[in-house]
C-alpha cells in the first residue's frame, strides 16, 4: 500500500466516481481502477459496492476510508513536525484577502517569497474585506490582508500598505482633465462601485457622510475593483476604487480627491500555528515596511 492508493481511494468517495477522482488527480481512469484493485487485494476486502460505479462503499469500505483519512493526516502532521526542526520550509498557507491586495500586492511578493521556500505553497482566496475576515475566523485561512481595521477576537491586526482611493470617469467626462474633486461631487454623478463587503467601499462612503447628508446610490455593483474600472471604461459615469487599480486601464482618467482619502490595509493573523505561516507574515511585514502603494 502506497500513499498514491490511499489519495486515490478518497478521492473516489468524495469526488462520486472514478472518472471524476481520474480528472482530479491529473491521471487516467485505467489507472485509478489499478490502484483500487491493488487496496482490494491487500486488504482482501471489497471496498466499493458493485455496481455503483466504485462511488458505493461497502461496510468494509467505509472503515477502511476512516483509516486511510486517519493515515493521510498522521503523514501531513509527520511532515509538518519534520519541518518545524528542519531548516528548510514546508507546509501550506491560505491567504483571504480583499481584492486590491489579493489581485494588485500579493503576487509579486508571493512570487518571492516561493522561490525562497519553495517547500511551501501558498494558496490566495480573493473576495472583500468581510468574505476574508469570515474564513479567517472559521479557519478556512491562515491569515488575512483587508481593507478595513476590524478586530477579531483573539486574532492579531497590524497596518500593513497604504493605499489611496480615487475616482475614475471616462476621458471625455467634464471631470476627467480635473486634477482633483472634492467629495460632495460624487452626488451628481452615477457610480459603479463595489459590492457593500468591500473595504473600499466603507472607507469613501463614511468619507463621504462627512460632507453630504445620507448615503450615495450605487446601482451597478461589482466584487472586484477592476470589474469597476472596466465598467467606466464602457461607459458607465464614474466609479471610486484604488488608485493601483485604477491606473492598469489607460481608458479612464484617474482624478484625486481633495483632500485625499487615504486608508491603509491590515494583516489580521492569529497564533501562527506553523514556521510556514509565521515565516510568511514576517516575510510580508518585511516587504511592506520597504513599500508603499
Amino acid at each position: 500500500m502506497d500513499f498514491r492508493e490511499l489519495e486515490t481511494f478518497i478521492a473516489i468517495v468524495e469526488k462520486g466516481s472514478i472518472s471524476a477522482a481520474a480528472a482530479a488527480l491529473g491521471v487516467s481512469q485505467p489507472a485509478v481502477s489499478k490502484r483500487v484493485a491493488r487496496l482490494e487485494k491487500e486488504m482482501g476486502a471489497t471496498l466499493f459496492a458493485k455496481g455503483h460505479k466504485h462511488s458505493s462503499l461497502t461496510s468494509e469500505g467505509s472503515v477502511f476510508y476512516k483509516s486511510a483519512l486517519r493515515m493521510l493526516d498522521c503523514r501531513k502532521k509527520t511532515k509538518l513536525q519534520i519541518a518545524e526542526i528542519s531548516e528548510e520550509l514546508y507546509g501550506s498557507v491560505t491567504i483571504s484577502a480583499s481584492s486590491i491586495p489579493g489581485d494588485y500586492i500579493l503576487p509579486a511578493f508571493l512570487v518571492e517569497f516561493i522561490e525562497r521556500h519553495p517547500g511551501v505553497d501558498v494558496k490566495v482566496r480573493v473576495g472583500d474585506s468581510q468574505t476574508a475576515l469570515e474564513d479567517l475566523s472559521v479557519h478556512k485561512a491562515d491569515l488575512a490582508i483587508v481593507g478595513t481595521d476590524r478586530s477579531l477576537p483573539g486574532f492579531s491586526s497590524v497596518p500593513f500598505l497604504n493605499d489611496e482611493l480615487v475616482l475614475v470617469v471616462g476621458r471625455r467626462h467634464p471631470l476627467a482633465t480635473k486634477k482633483s474633486v472634492g467629495l460632495g461631487e460624487l452626488a451628481s454623478l452615477k457610480l459603479a462601485g463595489r459590492s457593500s463587503g468591500s473595504g473600499t467601499r466603507q472607507i469613501w462612503e463614511r468619507a463621504y457622510r462627512s460632507v453630504e447628508a445620507g448615503s450615495k446610490d450605487i446601482p451597478l455593483q461589482f466584487g472586484h475593483a477592476l470589474a469597476v474600472v472596466n465598467a467606466v471604461a464602457s461607459g458607465a459615469e464614474a466609479g471610486v476604487v484604488s488608485r493601483v487599480a485604477a491606473e492598469t486601464n489607460p481608458d479612464v482618467a484617474v482624478v484625486a480627491f481633495d483632500p485625499p482619502v487615504r486608508r491603509p490595509f491590515y494583516m489580521v493573523y492569529g497564533l501562527c500555528e506553523t514556521k510556514a505561516v509565521e515565516s510568511l507574515v514576517s516575510f510580508l511585514m518585511e516587504k511592506a515596511e520597504s513599500r508603499e502603494v
